[in-house]
């Protein structure tokens, strides 16, 4: 179940810095965590609800919006002013970045989020993201001859990838045991130059899963006059 993915994870989005200036603006990516359907979901651009949605297959084109912290989503209808019922919307507490990618799942019939700090424009294709939504401590080590990598549960983690481009890398996941390490998942992963990958390793009652989705961004092409 999504449910049990993030037990207590909104706790790891409190740190947060003072409000920033009102003319900063925020590029935020969705993706969700599983591929439950969600209600309407809207944010806020200045005095206009913009329309937010999550796939489990790929992350969001940007959406840029201005800044504010905490960002409030509201569920449901709008009513016929064009702005949304919902008077209790969630209020969910940003990292103090520019870029976030925005997880989403859902819990029973309320969808829940998670902002991550993510500088997508300028990641690079050794400059991956390991999310852990398990409970359990994992590590991750992508090429045969690189250092395995721990990351702690209900958290996140930045990874350089040093294996050759263009070549497979042996990928191994281990779960922490007390004091023993377990392989949980072993396989190859292509390296591509112009590509990174964002893994996620999730809980699935007793079952830890491993999805790689591959994210390539590009700059929207200018419109022509």
């Amino acid at each position: 179940m999504i449910s049990r993915i993030f037990p207590i994870i909104l706790l790891t989005a409190a740190l947060v810095s003072p409000l920033p200036a009102q003319n900063e603006k925020l590029d935020i990516r969705t993706l969700s965590l599983g591929s439950s359907n969600f209600p309407e979901l809207w944010v806020m651009e200045d005095t206009a609800p913009v329309a937010v949605k999550f796939s489990s297959i790929q992350p969001s084109e940007p959406l840029r919006i201005p800044r504010s912290n905490p960002l409030r989503i509201f569920k449901g209808e709008l009513d016929e002013k064009g702005l949304p019922k919902d008077t209790t919307p969630t209020s969910v507490k940003l990292p103090n970045n520019s870029s976030i990618l925005l997880l989403a799942w859902m819990n029973g019939e309320a969808p829940r989020f998670l902002p991550i700090p993510d500088p997508f424009k300028s990641a690079k294709h050794d400059d991956w993201l390991v999310i852990n939504g398990s409970a359990q401590q994992v590590a991750i080590q992508i090429g045969a001859k690189s250092k395995p990598v721990s990351v702690a549960p209900s958290s996140h983690s930045r990874v350089r990838v040093t294996a050759p481009v263009n070549e497979g890398a042996a990928v191994t996941v281990a779960t922490r045991n007390k004091k023993a390490w377990k392989t949980i998942y072993s396989t190859y992963w292509p390296i591509y130059p112009d590509k990174r990958c964002l893994v996620i390793i999730a809980q699935d009652g007793r079952k830890m899963r491993v999805k790689v989705i591959s994210d390539e961004y590009k700059e929207p092409e200018e419109e022509k006059p």
